[in-house]
């Protein structure tokens, strides 16, 4: 193809899409009233121009003559620039009675577009441009609890939380209502949809936690949507941590599969803590008041002070029983994830195809996914390193 033949087929490209962004604006009412406004004053300041520079010199410019319709437009009437001849007294007349319509025209555009954003925001039908939020997908009697733990991370982080489900919109004002300070956010639909969670903004997400549905009367809640919804997510944000909950354990594989991050299995706990009640009564009743939002004591995952780093397990006690009075329980570890594609070499090379070849024979991925590790009351010389976090079981509210 010729340099000329190229050229004229990007210009008939370029002309193409201009025409349908034109076509696109002239559509939009607010886009036809501000153009006739600017239409009316533009035909109004070059006609008073034209008849009155010869017999009046407050219209010696085209500035001037621009000046005095955006006033008379606009009703203002300042007086300062006054037609005096008969045709420029008619268009000082066409240009008030049409800029009278046209600006009520304008006005009420602006107000439809405002009242629409704000119907379709509080129908959850609006995209979110929200950043570093975090989402729940779906909805069901337990999520309230869940927006409660995440109260003091939210305020504190300034995060918003986008709730992602097909609940009535008067269900969700009640829930915000609930929740008055936290800046709550609504996406209406089936979040297994991918333009759904585009609405959500799921690629600029923090986490997104994917719960057992029971927003849709008509759908029961079941863990193939969870699933199916993990699938969607990690296709689309897949660095996004993906928390989701199952109700069934033989699932498990599935959502791994599935590359979520985390996974919470329904009753996990449930045998022993029965079994706790006949041969460790009180242990369950401490459970349940340390998980209560009423406990004053609460498990919290801390920041490491620079001054522990090189010190022992017990010296870290010891500081924290005295210094925070909290008890030191043990330390997270957090594993990075990576790819072995960053490993390798840009350039495929023999020993890079071997590797590779190797890997995918003995079923083996490419990639190792980020995760947490749990030392729980690790050696009294154990030695804590800079990534260690600490586990403490403190006092959330002054003694």
């Amino acid at each position: 193809m010729s340099y000329s033949a190229r050229y004229l087929k990007m210009a008939a490209g370029l002309g193409k899409r201009l025409r349908r962004v034109f076509s696109d604006l002239w559509r939009n009412r607010l886009f036809k009233a501000v153009a006739a406004i600017l239409l009316l004053a533009l035909a109004s300041a070059i006609g008073v121009t034209l008849v009155e520079r010869g017999e009046n010199t407050q219209f010696d410019r085209m500035g001037s003559g621009l000046w005095w319709a955006v006033v008379t437009m606009t009703t203002c009437g300042y007086g300062d620039k006054v037609p005096l001849t008969t045709a420029g007294r008619i268009i000082g007349a066409v240009v008030m009675i049409s800029g009278v319509v046209l600006l009520s025209v304008f006005t009420a555009a602006v107000s439809s577009s405002v009242i629409t954003r704000r119907m379709m925001e509080g129908r959850g039908l609006s995209k979110l441009s929200v950043k570093n939020h975090v989402a729940m997908l779906g909805w069901n009697s337990g999520c309230d609890a869940v927006i409660h733990s995440l109260r003091e991370s939210l305020i504190h982080e300034g995060r918003a939380l986008v709730l992602v489900n097909q609940l009535p919109p008067d269900e969700v004002e009640a829930i915000k209502a609930r929740h008055r300070e936290l800046s709550i956010k609504y996406v209406h639909g089936d979040f297994t949809d991918e333009s759904v969670l585009q609405r959500a903004n799921i690629v600029a997400a923090s986490a997104v936690m994917i719960l057992p549905d029971e927003s849709n009367a008509a759908r029961a809640k079941s863990d193939e949507r969870t699933i199916l919804a993990a699938l969607e997510v990690k296709a689309a944000a897949p660095k996004v941590r993906v928390i989701a909950h199952l109700m069934d354990p033989q699932n498990q594989g599935h959502l791994e599969r599935a590359n979520a991050d985390e996974i919470v299995i329904s009753d996990r706990f449930s045998g022993y803590l029965l079994g706790a009640h006949v041969t460790a009564p009180g242990i369950p009743q401490l459970l349940d008041l340390l998980l209560s939002e009423a406990c004053p004591v609460s498990l919290l995952r801390a920041k490491l002070p620079h001054s522990l780093i090189g010190k022992t397990f017990r010296q870290a006690s010891d500081h924290y029983h005295h210094q925070e009075r909290s008890l030191l329980l043990g330390f997270i570890q957090e594993e990075a994830g990576f790819k072995l594609e960053d490993i390798l070499s840009d350039d495929v090379s023999a020993i890079d195809r071997f590797i590779r070849e190797k890997l995918q024979a003995a079923g083996k991925g490419l990639s190792k996914r980020s995760g947490l590790s749990v030392q729980l009351l690790p050696p009294a010389d154990y030695v804590i390193r800079e990534n260690d976090i600490p586990v403490l079981l403190a006092r959330t509210e002054k003694a």
